[in-house]
């Protein structure tokens, strides 16, 4: 964990802090009633595990997007069951 302030913010490295590949976080805001999260990923560096093309690099980032929508559905699903506020 690189990141963790509740209610606000975290975030992780795979690969760990020192020399991860890619870092993970979530800002999470109240705009109202309700959450908004934000999620994003940034690559740190290459490595063979992510794939050895550019293309490779590519497909990776294109299925990360198309899975975020699942990622945070199911995020606000288990908010809503063990917490009362929206954050």
């Amino acid at each position: 964990m690189v990141r963790a302030d509740p209610g606000v913010a975290f975030a992780f490295v795979v690969g760990g802090a020192a020399h991860g590949i890619v870092r993970w976080s979530w800002q999470l805001h109240e705009p109202g009633t309700g959450c908004v999260v934000e999620q994003t990923w940034q690559l740190l560096r290459i490595d063979p595990v992510l794939g050895s093309s550019l293309t490779d690099i590519e497909a990776l980032r294109d299925h990360m997007a198309d899975s975020a929508e699942s990622t945070l559905l199911a995020l606000a699903e288990w908010i809503a069951d063990h917490r009362a506020s929206p954050c």
